[in-house]
C-alpha cells in the first residue's frame, strides 16, 4: 500500500527521534476550536510516526493513526507504548481510501503528508466522517531547510551540500518532487468545509550537528539511502561546514507551524 515512489523508505526512526512535532499551542488552539474532550474521536490522516496522534491522544477519548507505510507505524506504535500512550488505533492505509467504518470524528488532522494525497478526494471523505459542529486542520512545520521561511543560516548550507551530492533536483523518494497547483488553504476552500482560518505560530527550538544531520535522515529529499555509497562523505562534509558556521555545534531553528482549518 506504499508509495510506488517509497518517499520515506528507511526513515521511521531518524523521523521519530528529530522530527520537531507541533508545538502546544497548535494542539491548543485545536481544542478550543473544535471543543474537543475526552469524549471526542480525532482523525490522523498521515500520521507518520504519531508527531500529532501522541500528543492529541492525551486530550481526548480516542485517536484514530492512518498511515500507508508500515515501518512508520511500527515506530509510532513503539513511540506511544514507551510513552504508554494506549488509546491510538494504528491502521495501515492511504488516506484516500478511508470509509465510513471507521466511524464519526470529531476533528481530523492531516500534517505536511497532505501534499502526497489526492488531496480533494481525502478532504470529500473526511467530510462526511466529520460530525456537524467539528472540523479538518492541515498543518505543517513551513521553515524547512529547503523553504528557510526562518532565515537560518544553517538551512542554507545543508540544502546546499545536499544538493551537491544529490543534484540540482530536489529528490522525493525514488522520483522527483512535484510542487502542488494549488496552495492547502485554496484546496480547503473550494471542499465543503466552510470558515475556513489560518493558524500561525514561530519559536525556536535548539538543534546540534547530530540533530540536523539525523532530521535530513527523515526526509524524502535527504533520506540515507538516497547517498548510497557517499553517505558518510555527505555527512563529513556537511559537519564540517556547520562547524565552519558556528565553531559551538549549536544552532536554533526558526520553526514555523502553520495550519488552515475549516469546519463543517
Amino acid at each position: 500500500m506504499s508509495d510506488e515512489r517509497e518517499l520515506f523508505k528507511g526513515t521511521a526512526w531518524y523521523y521519530a527521534k528529530y522530527r520537531l512535532g507541533y508545538p502546544q499551542s497548535f494542539f491548543d488552539h485545536l481544542v478550543t476550536s473544535f471543543n474537543l474532550d475526552k469524549a471526542s474521536r480525532v482523525l490522523d490522516l498521515g500520521t507518520g510516526t504519531g508527531q500529532i496522534a501522541i500528543p492529541m491522544a492525551a486530550l481526548v477519548k480516542e485517536v484514530v493513526a492512518v498511515d500507508p507505510e508500515k515501518e512508520m507505524l511500527e515506530e509510532g506504535k513503539n513511540q506511544s507504548e514507551q510513552k504508554q500512550v494506549t488509546n491510538i488505533t494504528w491502521l495501515q492505509s492511504k488516506a484516500e481510501d478511508i470509509s465510513s467504518e471507521l466511524g464519526i470524528f470529531k476533528a481530523t488532522t492531516i500534517g505536511a503528508a497532505f501534499h502526497w494525497m489526492e488531496q480533494d478526494k481525502v478532504l470529500e471523505k473526511v467530510y462526511e466522517l466529520t460530525e456537524s459542529g467539528g472540523g479538518v486542520a492541515i498543518v505543517a512545520n513551513v521553515s524547512t531547510v529547503i523553504n528557510n521561511k526562518g532565515g537560518d543560516a544553517w538551512k542554507d548550507v545543508a540544502w546546499n551540500t545536499i544538493r551537491e551530492f544529490l543534484g540540482e533536483e530536489r529528490r522525493a523518494g525514488n522520483s522527483t518532487y512535484q510542487a502542488p497547483k494549488d496552495r492547502f488553504e485554496i484546496i480547503l476552500a473550494r471542499s465543503k468545509f466552510s470558515r475556513c482560518q489560518t493558524f500561525n505560530d514561530t519559536y525556536q527550538v535548539p538543534r546540534s550537528v547530530e540533530d540536523i544531520i539525523g532530521y535530513l535522515g527523515s526526509t524524502s529529499f535527504a533520506s540515507y539511502r538516497l547517498f548510497g555509497d557517499r553517505l558518510e562523505e555527505f555527512k563529513k562534509t556537511l559537519t564540517e561546514r556547520l562547524l565552519k558556521l558556528e565553531p559551538s555545534g549549536r544552532f536554533m531553528e526558526t520553526a514555523v507551524v502553520e495550519a488552515y482549518l475549516g469546519w463543517k
